[in-house]
């Protein structure tokens, strides 16, 4: 056999395996047997997992990951910590979880040694410490069912459109089978009933869901008394408390029948919002109004269903990524002062410069370049928050909108592509942490002393 022919009967075989698994399986069994692959509902914010754990304090999905990768990070501290101390330095064999350790950290070390000298020692810890802390959650999001398990409860409208929107349309919601009203169940989105309309037909245009909007949600919370999300429970139970510190400051005592009161103002307030204001001043009494919108509350699908995850990507909290920004530049002005005392603060506010002007007037310049070293700094809290946050959440959702148009095999790719782009932006955080801090360390415009600290730290490995 030629080795055309061989290569021809391969080709046929690997489109044969293609058409398999990439089409007839998602696009034909899996609408056979009622399920398929959804597009799980793509959100900016995290998700409340427990509303007001502390007043005015919500626990989200990206919490319980920030907690399992701190974890991680002291086990693994503590592993290789104690492998490191069972045996004499000059004895030690570093393997498996210690050696890939070592392996990182000495590649980190060596960058930062390049461009700090004997600086590194004050730079290095934080730097490699943001560097395991980001790697481990970039990479454990792509563990399979890491943000898919969770918490099914009714899809929420948008809560933050004005009231004089009567729909608000909100997140996707899906159709679940098996659900009752005293049982609240957890799901995986992918196995979500692909019937979004309710006429018992599996239609893959169908798998992206559809949007929910005020009498939606609020049909499916009244028939679903395990179904209310969190956000929304804890919005009640704000304005609760907000009602209960009025009367407690007037005071007024507040007791079981006061709390019942309010709730069911508070549910009250939240029907008439479906009404449009022609519907509103059609009606004359606060009891029609009422009616009225809770005969359009009860003629709603109230089957409306949306996922929130245990666990998500921390990373995607816009939070952490601004939070660890913050820490690298207020490190970077503390390891400044520490190196160069009060004059660190010249390369901003540039005196001698100031000072100098009689003798040699371009200092001007000088000057103001330093006012524009104080916006270049400022600008690093936005150039590595979004850096960060963008590659990630992106990545995140191009990784699910290939797994709804093709299931299986061909997102393998941009799987791997991820756990490339986890590790390169953990590295990119940690090494402009390195950069900035040697940019500190060095003294503003004394370019024959930056050269001779470069060129001594350039001949140390």
């Amino acid at each position: 056999m030629s080795a055309s022919l061989r290569g021809f009967f391969i080709f046929l075989a690997l489109v044969g395996f293609v058409a398999l698994v990439c089409v007839w399986l998602p696009f034909t069994f899996l609408p056979s047997v009622g399920s398929g692959v959804a597009l799980p509902v793509i959100t900016l914010p995290a998700e409340v997992l427990v509303g007001n754990v502390l007043p005015g304090f919500d626990f989200t999905n990206t919490m319980t990951s920030l907690l399992l990768v701190d974890v991680l990070v002291i086990v693994i501290a503590l592993v290789v910590g104690r492998a490191y101390r069972s045996a004499s330095p000059d004895r030690f064999v570093p393997r498996g979880l210690t050696n890939f350790i070592e392996l990182l950290g000495e590649f980190l070390y060596n960058q930062a040694y390049n461009l700090l000298g004997n600086k590194t020692r004050a730079v290095f810890p934080l730097a490699a410490s943001i560097f395991l802390f980001l790697l481990l959650g970039n990479w454990i999001k792509l563990v399979p069912g890491y943000e898919s398990v969770g918490l099914t409860v009714c899809a929420e409208y948008n809560v933050f459109a004005p009231d004089t929107d009567p729909e608000a349309p909100g997140q996707l919601s899906y159709r679940v089978s098996g659900l009752n009203a005293q049982g609240q169940p957890t799901g995986i989105l992918t196995l979500f009933n692909g019937d979004n309309d309710g006429d018992g037909v599996f239609n893959l245009s169908e798998r992206a869901g559809q949007k929910v909007v005020r009498a939606n949600t609020l049909h499916c919370e009244e028939k679903y008394a395990w179904g209310k999300a969190p956000l929304a429970q804890a919005m009640e139970d704000r304005a609760i408390a907000a009602k209960r510190a009025e009367a407690e400051a007037k005071g007024e005592k507040w007791d079981a029948e006061k709390e019942e009161k309010a709730r069911k103002e508070y549910h009250n307030k939240l029907m008439l919002k479906v009404l449009t204001a022609e519907e509103k001043a059609a009606l004359e009494t606060e009891e029609e109004k009422l009616e009225a919108a809770k005969k359009k509350i009860e003629a709603a699908d109230p089957d409306r269903f949306t996922l929130v995850p245990f666990f998500r990507g921390m990373t995607t909290d816009l939070n952490l990524p601004i939070a660890l920004a913050l820490i690298v530049v207020l490190m970077v002005q503390v390891w400044g002062v520490q190196a160069l005392g009060g004059s660190y603060f010249f390369k901003f506010i540039n005196l001698p410069a100031l000072g100098k002007l009689g003798k040699k007037p371009l200092g001007a310049i000088d000057f103001i370049v330093g006012l524009i070293e104080i916006i270049s700094e400022l600008s690093r809290l936005v150039s590595l928050t979004f850096r960060l946050f963008g590659a990630v959440f992106a990545g995140g959702i191009l990784l699910v909108v290939f797994s709804f148009l093709i299931a299986f095999v061909l997102p393998l790719p941009i799987y791997f592509l991820e756990l490339f782009v986890g590790g390169i932006q953990a590295y990119v955080f940690a090494i402009l942490t390195i950069i900035y801090a040697s940019q500190a360390v060095v003294h503003h415009g004394d370019d024959e002393h930056a050269h001779g600290e470069a060129h001594q730290a350039g001949g140390h490995h």
